[in-house]
């Protein structure tokens, strides 16, 4: 049987509201871009942990993007990436389970925010943990470190 989707959604789980920028200028209201592979994921996510992910951080608006990153251009910006976080699950359990997505490219765990950051890059895999405010290559000892082996 076909499922409508309603008016505006995304997805299943999702709709264009999730993904705008929520700078103070955008306040959630404004703009949008999504790649569709993301959405693909991020509904793969939802089916395996049988919850919903919450969208903390995902289209950037230039100012917000170069507010954040000193540049109007990133993954956020192309609608390439999203923050994530679910539930009553720990993010390093998702970042285990994504790494079994193969339209992931980009991994970052963020153990402070209690969030994963996941992208659709293109190129190879990279992986990483913030730590404060560095990003620091995702090495065995971090994996260790982080529960992530």
């Amino acid at each position: 049987m076909l499922e409508c989707l309603t008016v505006g959604n995304l997805s299943e789980n999702f709709s264009n509201k999730d993904f705008t920028c929520r700078c103070s200028k955008c306040r959630g209201g404004g703009e949008y871009k999504i790649h569709l592979g993301l959405v693909g994921a991020l509904e793969m996510i939802a089916a395996h942990f049988k919850k919903r992910p919450r969208i903390l951080s995902a289209f950037r608006c230039e100012d917000s993007a170069e507010a954040m990153t000193g540049t109007k251009r990133s993954l956020h910006s192309m609608g390439k990436a999203v923050h994530i976080a679910i539930d009553g699950v720990n993010p390093a359990d998702i970042f285990k389970y994504v790494r079994e997505i193969p339209e992931i490219r980009g991994i970052g765990l963020h153990p402070k925010e209690g969030c994963v950051h996941i992208d659709t890059r293109q190129g190879d895999r990279a992986e990483w943990v913030k730590e404060g405010e560095s990003y620091t290559p995702l090495t065995s000892e971090k994996k260790r470190q982080y529960g992530l082996a």
